[in-house]
Parts: structure tokens; C-alpha cells; sequence
């Protein structure tokens, strides 16, 4: 054993500025957004034993979010040292003071492989996302790639990576955040179908490819549900979910059985009524959700909860039909903050200084 003494090698430093003693932003600027007031600045002061050093900070994309959303810095910081791309990391503290989400409203969704329809107000809107369409065309374009060449050669490989299915997860996104933002709105509850995985494999039965079907059941099903449900908790929305049984079978009326022809169009056995499926789908999931609270606020000994219930498709003598929007029109819509901040509780940022 050899009598040389090992020195540790330091891989990465990072220091904690806990107070405003150890560091302090240099000609911070009071702004106000979105009826918040703020402060903003671009340069920070580092007390060190050699006095007070001054860093010019480049603010995050996601620093500026937070900002229009409310959240202030605090007197927490830390700083790292990158001494790979020669750059200090300066991670920051927000926060912001919250209130609780007391619903009042409910927002039954319902989720289908090629569409996602909602409640807006009075209406019933249909998002036509075309996962399962979108899922086929890579599948067959992945197919053509491995004709023309074999399956396992280089220009397979290349072709493969080149080929991101980027956009499926783009359309999940910004349908979970439309719907979880007008919720938001309107202070309601997100009611979905709590579907088992052997629920999704019947819907998609029609699909005879097996990996086909369980590629249009992570993406266009499971992942849409993953991603309301995911953009809710970001937000801080409630989700309930119902049991999915005969939710588009039951005439909410004359709580009878609905005959469907060729199309998306019923008939009541019992009054009559025509009914489009997806819009007594979202009746019935309204319905299973009122149950619900009323039967969970009556177990707690509360009265009777204070939910709108006037925006309702019923007493119609025409046929309910939705609103369809194709993607062509939704699919282009950005939001200033739809992307992954969290708006709730302290968030650390990282402002970096190149």
C-alpha cells in the first residue's frame, strides 16, 4: 500500500446566501404586471472577503413567467460554480402568497382517441386532436423507412432519430392547458372518466396491429389523460373522476338505453330525444359529478354545495350538437405561459451568468 496522500477532487461548488447581509441585487427596478407589483434586476452583489463583487445575471425565460404570475424574489439564493462552460449559476427563490381554491363550478371532460370534448359555458366545444390519425401516419412512415432499407442498417438508425414525434406531445399540452386554464377561470372542478386500461383496449379494438393499438393507447388516451391531470396539479385545479359506465349509452331524461345508427347521432328509446354522443357523454359525466359532491359534502355534514348548475344542455328540443374545432385552428394557439412553470407555493430559478 503506498504511503502517497490522496487529495479530494472537487467536482462542483455551490454556496448558500441566506440573508440579505451575504448578497444583494444592484438597482433593482419596481415594475408591475398583470396588476402585480415587483422588482426586477440584472445584476446582483456578492459579499466576499475581498468586499462586495458585482455579477451580471441573463434572467431565464421562466423567471420573467413567474414575475407576470405574482411571485417575488426572496432573500434566499445560491450560487454554483459551472467551471466546465466557465459560468456561475445563480439560483433564486420566489414566492408567492396563494389563496384556497374553493370550487364552485364543474368542467366535465371527455376524452376520446381523436377528440377531446368539454364544457365551455353553455356549449359543448369538441377538440378535434387527431392523436390516433397522427400515430398511424409515423407508424407508416416508420414502416416505409424499414422497407427501403433493413431493419437494423445505419440509414435506418438516422432515419429513426430523425423522426421525432414531437408533435403528438405539443397537441396534449395545449389541449390540457385549455382546458385546465378555463377551469381556473371559472373556479371549477375537472370531472373525467376514471378509465381502466382495459376500457382504453376496448374503444380501440377496431385497430387489428397489437403494437398499433398500444401505441394509440399510451399516446392518444392515456396520454391526454395524463396530461389534464398533470397540467391540473400544476395549477392547482381539483379532478374528480366517475365511473365511466354507459356514460354515452343513458338518455339523461328518461334515464333510457340510446339507439346510434352509422353516425355519432342517437336516438332515445323511451322520448325520442336526439342526442349527439359526445354531448351526452358530458351530461351524464355533469350528473355522475354532481352526485358525487352532494354525496361527499352530505357524509361531512355540510349543506348543500353552491354550484351553478344553469349552463345545461337539457330541455332541447333539437338535437344537442357540439362545437367541433379542428386542429388546423387550435393547433397554432400559443400561450405566453403554457409551458412548464408552477404556479404555487416558492420555486427556485436559475438566472445564469455567461
Amino acid at each position: 500500500m503506498s504511503n502517497e496522500i490522496l487529495v479530494p477532487r472537487i467536482n462542483s461548488v455551490s454556496l448558500w446566501l441566506l440573508d440579505d447581509h451575504v448578497w444583494k441585487p444592484v438597482n433593482p427596478t419596481k415594475i408591475r404586471i398583470n396588476g402585480f407589483g415587483n422588482t426586477f434586476f440584472t445584476s446582483a452583489a456578492i459579499n466576499t472577503h475581498r468586499g462586495w463583487v458585482h455579477i451580471d445575471l441573463e434572467p431565464s425565460k421562466e423567471f420573467y413567467k413567474l414575475l407576470a404570475r405574482g411571485f417575488k424574489p426572496t432573500s434566499h439564493a445560491k450560487i454554483k460554480l459551472d467551471r466546465k462552460n466557465k459560468r456561475v449559476l445563480f439560483h433564486l427563490s420566489l414566492e408567492k402568497e396563494v389563496e384556497i381554491y374553493k370550487p364552485g363550478n364543474i368542467k366535465p371532460v371527455d376524452v376520446n382517441e381523436d377528440s377531446v370534448a368539454a364544457l365551455y359555458e353553455a356549449f359543448a366545444i369538441i377538440l378535434e386532436t387527431d392523436l390516433a390519425k397522427t400515430t398511424l401516419g409515423y407508424n407508416y412512415r416508420k414502416e416505409s423507412i424499414q422497407r427501403r432499407n433493413r431493419s437494423g442498417s445505419r440509414e435506418t438508425r438516422e432515419a429513426m432519430k430523425k423522426l421525432k414525434e414531437g408533435k403528438k406531445r405539443d397537441y396534449r399540452m395545449k389541449t390540457a392547458n385549455m382546458i385546465v386554464r378555463d377551469a381556473l377561470r371559472m373556479r371549477g372542478v375537472i370531472v373525467i372518466e376514471r378509465i381502466s386500461g382495459e376500457d382504453i383496449r376496448v374503444m380501440i379494438a377496431r385497430y387489428r396491429n397489437k403494437q398499433l393499438r398500444h401505441r394509440i393507447y399510451q399516446s392518444a388516451l392515456k396520454g391526454e389523460l395524463n396530461a389534464i391531470i398533470d397540467k391540473a396539479r400544476e395549477y392547482g385545479v381539483p379532478v374528480l373522476m366517475v365511473d365511466p359506465r354507459n356514460i354515452s349509452k343513458i338518455c339523461p331524461i328518461n334515464n333510457a338505453s340510446i339507439e346510434y345508427g352509422e353516425d355519432r347521432i342517437g336516438i332515445c328509446s323511451k322520448g325520442g330525444e336526439r342526442w349527439h354522443r359526445e354531448v351526452v357523454a358530458l351530461i351524464n359525466i355533469y350528473l355522475k359529478a354532481l352526485e358525487a359532491l352532494y354525496e361527499g359534502i352530505a357524509q361531512k355534514g355540510f349543506g348543500v354545495p353552491s354550484i351553478d348548475g344553469s349552463p345545461f344542455l337539457l330541455g332541447s328540443t333539437a338535437t344537442g350538437e357540439p362545437i367541433e374545432i379542428p386542429r388546423s385552428l387550435w393547433g397554432r394557439w400559443k400561450s405566453p405561459d403554457a409551458t412548464g412553470s408552477k404556479p404555487c407555493g416558492s420555486r427556485s430559478m436559475a438566472i445564469q451568468n455567461k
